[in-house]
């Protein structure tokens, strides 16, 4: 699992979609995440609210 985190901005966007060519394995966490990939798993979450990132962390082997 690779995590996207603030995956609503325009940094988030392009990871997503160049990570596609990588795995397919994606999540993307912010307020109102939408998915880039048809693979994506999204969270909604407040990255300022420590127990919410660990949430969304959880499981990742990378985290950008």
């Amino acid at each position: 699992m690779q995590t996207i985190l603030g995956a609503g901005g325009a940094i988030g966007l392009e990871l997503a979609k160049a990570l596609k060519s990588y795995t397919s394995d994606i999540r993307l966490v912010s307020r109102n995440p939408q998915k880039v990939n048809g693979t994506d798993t999204t969270l909604a979450g407040d990255l300022t609210v420590r127990e919410q990132v660990m949430k969304a962390v959880e499981g990742s082997e990378i985290v950008y």
